[in-house]
């Protein structure tokens, strides 16, 4: 079998292979807006034959800024800029998703103007804040400013829209009992921690209607030592996939520390495993990242039935024409050693891997 170049449908969105580009942090946009240099990055990546490509997390709220070259969501004025990104990879056939992430605790006040806000009350020793627990009605405001958002990039043109639910960022810390302390309607058990989510889905599929294509990055399991067990992330998924979420990207939740999901040295998948779970219990598309370097190793997560599609952040930094590399027969693997010295240069204002 090799299903990996054959097309893969997300509700109305047909894609031409099975390959994604995850949604990678380039911190090149310019208070908010879409740079030059965006609209090259994004161009280069369409012209390399990628099924699909996952922007850069975008925010939804000025508090949600969690990066000085992230894009934004917040307001009309982005829309004219953001339909040229779309532009830049529809010239080449390409498909783009856009994904809304909210930094909640890990936002910090020098870069976004706000105090960190999160589910719970707590200090966060890595960035050394104090975070601010979200009243109810606050928390309500931020279901409509999801849906806002949404409705700000399906004007821009996305194919698609992803929400992050995973790695900590907002949505993840409220589906989380490790920064998810509440007791009232939004935390207290699994179902009133998914609540948010929920919310924020349907918010979104009332703007969008029944056949634009809504997504998730979502940790299945929290790899802290206190969080959610694989279990209780299956049965999310499988709620939303009730609710009509049309996919889902599978990645971990609350990490142990920072960055545990950009493993260094990884050259091989790294959540089979809990794809594998996941595969058994839910039937929409399920989207595997982590560790993709081989072709061989990508073309059995879609062969043997653990994914219908494979995601790629890395990789594509070092080589952003590698699906059609894949497809010509020029290339068996990336080049990409899992270094992760791109992460050191993303944060000093250079997107480009260290080997090129």
């Amino acid at each position: 079998m090799n299903k990996i170049f054959t097309p893969l449908k997300i509700n109305r969105m047909v894609l031409p292979n099975r390959f994604v580009r995850s949604a990678t942090v380039d911190n090149l946009g310019q208070h908010g807006r879409v740079s030059e240099a965006q609209l090259d990055l994004y161009g280069a990546l369409s012209e390399g034959e990628i099924g699909l490509i996952i922007s850069g997390g975008i925010y939804p709220t000025l508090d949600g800024l969690g990066a000085t070259g992230q894009l934004g969501a917040h307001t009309d004025d982005v829309i004219p800029g953001l339909r040229r990104l779309v532009d830049a990879v529809h010239k080449n056939n390409g498909k783009i998703a856009a994904q809304i992430l909210h930094g909640g605790f890990r936002c910090q006040t020098e870069v976004s103007g706000f105090q960190p806000i999160g589910p719970s009350a707590m200090f966060y020793e890595e960035t050394g804040l104090q975070v601010r627990e979200l009243s109810s009605d606050e928390i309500y405001g931020l279901v409509e400013s999801y849906a806002q958002a949404a409705r700000r990039l399906i004007e821009s043109g996305f194919d698609a829209v992803q929400l992050h639910g995973a790695h900590g960022w907002l949505l993840s810390a409220f589906l989380s009992p490790v920064m998810n302390k509440r007791e009232d309607e939004w935390g207290g058990s699994s179902e009133a921690r998914s609540r948010f989510v929920r919310l924020i889905y349907e918010g979104i599929r009332k703007m969008a209607g029944p056949d634009y294509p809504i997504m998730i990055k979502l940790g299945f399991k929290d790899y802290h030592m206190d969080g959610k067990p694989l279990s209780e992330g299956i049965e999310t998924a499988l709620m939303l996939e009730s609710l009509g979420m049309d996919a889902i990207e599978l990645s971990e939740g609350i990490e142990p520390k920072w960055g545990h999901h950009i493993r260094p040295n990884a050259l091989e998948p790294y959540y089979k495993e809990e794809c594998l779970r996941a595969r058994q219990a839910l039937s929409l598309p399920l989207i595997l990242v982590g560790g993709m370097r081989r072709l061989r190793d990508m073309r059995g997560i879609i062969d043997d039935g653990f994914a219908d599609a494979v995601s790629l952040c890395r990789p594509f930094i070092n080589a952003p024409d590698i699906v059609r590399r894949f497809k010509e027969g020029t290339a068996e693997f990336s080049e990409c050693t899992s270094c992760n010295e791109c992460i050191e240069r993303m944060l000093e204002g250079r997107f480009q891997c260290t080997l090129t």
